[in-house]
This record gives C-alpha cells, structure tokens and sequence, in this order.
C-alpha cells in the first residue's frame, strides 16, 4: 500500500503571511480613518475662519458705530459750552477795556 501523504495545515510561511496581512489590515484602517478626520477637521478650520472673518467685520462696524456717536456727542457739548464761554469772554473784554 502506498504511504499516506501528510496533509500540512498551515506552516511557518502560512502563518507569518497572514500575520502581514492582519497587520497590514489594520494599518490601512488607521490610516483611512485618519484621513477622513483631517478631511473633517480642514472643513472644521475653515467654517471657524469665516465665523472669525464675519466677527471681525461685526466687530468694525460697531466701533464705528460707536466712534460716529461720540464724535457726535462731543460736538453737541462743543456747540454748548462754546456759546457760554463766548460771553463770558465777552463781559470780560468789556470790563476789562475800560479799566486801562
């Protein structure tokens, strides 16, 4: 009768290529989803740049806002004292000229 042949199930060279092969799985998965979270954050970065754009342009326009207010108001109070200080020069120019 004829030997029987020795069936192998897997060897050392079996072994070690699906040993690559799961490692090289799984790095691939790392390596997709890492690039999909830098996908996510470069649109995260720039939602956040405009939201900082729009902040500023808001923000120069209030200030200008509030300059435009207070040069107004400083006017006002200008217009205000000015008439008062105008008499009072006035009464003094008066007096004072007659006492030379």
């Amino acid at each position: 009768m004829a030997e029987p042949t020795k069936i192998v199930k897997g060897g050392f060279r079996a072994n070690l290529a699906l040993i690559l092969s799961i490692i090289a799985l799984i790095l691939s998965i790392m390596a997709y989803t890492s690039s999909q979270s830098e996908k996510g954050l470069q649109t995260r970065i720039k939602d956040l740049q405009a939201t900082i754009d729009k902040m500023k342009t808001e923000s120069t326009e209030q200030i200008d806002k509030l300059r435009n207010e207070t040069a107004k108001t400083l006017d006002k109070m200008s217009k205000t004292i000015k008439p008062e200080e105008q008499s009072k020069e006035g009464a003094t120019e008066s007096s004072g000229g007659t006492t030379n």
